[in-house]
């Protein structure tokens, strides 16, 4: 078994609505390429699929995500800049999603953009990459 992975393969959220998801990251993102079903939607992240399920069984009525039980906390994508961060800001005011515009992490010492998809689950913007 190889000990260095080459990267992400793909991402599969579940989510109350993959029509509603799908439509959603699909405007976050610029991504046209994807496809799928009534169950499942995917788009094409140039290295990776991001993918939005419908629960596999009976799901909890109302649920939302909530980073406190134990799975995913957060995931954020890359960008080059500070320009995509504020064009992101553009976006997320036309599409009205709250944020806290651009803010800094001391910890990773860039700048980066939080805001929470339809389902809660919390997405960042995040400049640079894990290992700069």
């Amino acid at each position: 078994m190889p000990k260095q992975i080459r990267g992400v393969h793909h991402i599969i959220l579940t989510v109350a609505d993959p029509d509603r998801s799908d439509a959603f990251y699909r405007r976050i993102l610029g991504v046209e390429i994807g496809g799928g079903n009534e169950n499942v939607r995917w788009i094409s992240c140039d290295n990776f699929l991001l993918a939005f399920q419908r629960a596999p069984h009976q799901p909890i009525p109302n649920d939302r995500f909530d980073e406190n039980r134990i799975g995913l906390d957060h995931f954020a994508f890359a960008v080059d800049s500070r320009k995509q961060l504020e064009d992101l800001l553009i976006l997320l005011k036309e599409m009205n999603i709250p944020t806290a515009g651009i803010e800094f992490d001391p910890d990773g010492k860039e700048e980066y953009v939080c805001f929470r998809d339809p389902d809660n689950i919390q997405i960042e913007f995040y400049v640079g990459d894990y290992h700069d």
